[in-house]
């Protein structure tokens, strides 16, 4: 008489299973490469912010309604609200010794060579800014 064949040994380690580790791994890069971009805007603005603050900061007009400028960040919705009416600016929201107000440069659309700017001063005044401190703006512009 024959014997059969003895049963396997029991396998009491259950499977691995790769797809959840799989799924682990694609979010953590995911998210790694959201941070990533999220953190190049971050420091692309604030260049873009240190460099409008020393630009702002040399026009004579600036220096004597607001004092040394603290700070000058650009102000994107604005400049966006003002693009979808058609206008072409750039806006700057200046802070100095003497208060906080606003520099808005509206520019050729064609040539982006600067037609006028207005100064909003601390006081809620606003200033048409004169020819001469125009040019000085449009040789500043890189």
């Amino acid at each position: 008489m024959s014997t059969p064949f003895p049963p396997p040994p029991a396998n009491d380690k259950p499977k691995r299973k790769l797809w959840p580790w799989f799924l682990g791994g694609c979010l953590v890069l995911i998210l790694l490469g959201v941070g990533a971009v999220v953190g190049l805007g971050y420091f692309g603005m604030k260049a873009v912010s240190a460099g409008g603050k020393e630009i702002v900061a040399q026009v004579p007009a600036v220096q004597e309604h607001f004092g040394a400028v603290t700070d000058a960040g650009m102000d994107f919705g604005a400049m966006m609200e003002a693009g979808q009416t058609g206008k072409s600016v750039v806006i700057f929201n200046i802070t100095g010794e003497k208060g906080e107000g606003r520099l808005v440069i509206e520019t050729d659309q064609a040539t982006q060579a600067f037609k006028s700017a207005t100064l909003t001063l601390p006081s809620g005044e606003t200033v048409e800014v004169d020819a001469a401190t125009l040019k000085q703006l449009q040789s500043l512009q890189p």
